[in-house]
């Protein structure tokens, strides 16, 4: 079983600040410079949130490998499949994602047969995307893959680690909102 922090321990080095050694595995050890400003428990869920963050992707790389798929296209076939025929930008929108980088996305899924852009009958400005017949069935079989990505994964936690956990992640997800909503208010 891999874990994000087999275990941890602060050295510290008489040319730099305090570090965390991180094993991840019996040959690999990882230096981690400290957060200046940070209390130690916050530095350490921050490290174990990006350290899942990165064995997420890197498995769902792994999942979609076969297909062809990105996870950034899986994410917009599932959202497609729910609201086909949006606006490109409001798709942006829903992804969460710059619009140049679904414009880029797009095109990769419009050549892959998966998506057709068309302009909107009443506002020539906007871009509708439809999925394909093609599109349908990939995001059926992704769907299916997803499926078997959380079953293996966050299905595997006992329900009450679940239910704390999904607790947790929306709190955190409100206090990102939170402060990229100040950090726009500062840049305007």
């Amino acid at each position: 079983m891999v874990s994000v922090l087999t275990s941890s321990r602060h050295v510290v080095d008489p040319l730099h600040k305090r570090q965390t050694v991180v094993e991840r595995g019996p040959d690999l050890k990882v230096t981690i410079p400290e957060l200046d400003g940070v209390d130690e428990l916050s530095a350490r869920v921050f490290r174990a949130f990006l350290g899942t963050a990165k064995l997420h992707m890197h498995l769902m790389m792994r999942s979609l490998a076969d297909s062809g798929i990105h996870p950034g296209q899986l994410m917009c076939l599932r959202v497609l499949t729910v609201n086909d025929g949006a606006a490109q930008r409001d798709l942006a929108d829903m992804l969460h994602v710059a619009r140049p980088t679904v414009t880029k996305m797009l095109q990769g899924m419009e050549k892959s047969g998966l998506v057709e852009r068309c302009a909107d009958e009443v506002d020539q400005r906007l871009t509708r995307v439809y999925l394909t017949g093609a599109g349908r069935s990939a995001a059926k079989e992704m769907s299916v893959v997803a499926a078997d990505y959380v079953n293996a994964t966050i299905a595997t936690l006992p329900e009450a680690d679940r239910r704390e956990l999904a607790r947790l992640l929306e709190e955190l997800g409100a206090s990102i909102t939170l402060a990229m909503e100040k950090q726009q208010e500062a840049q305007a």
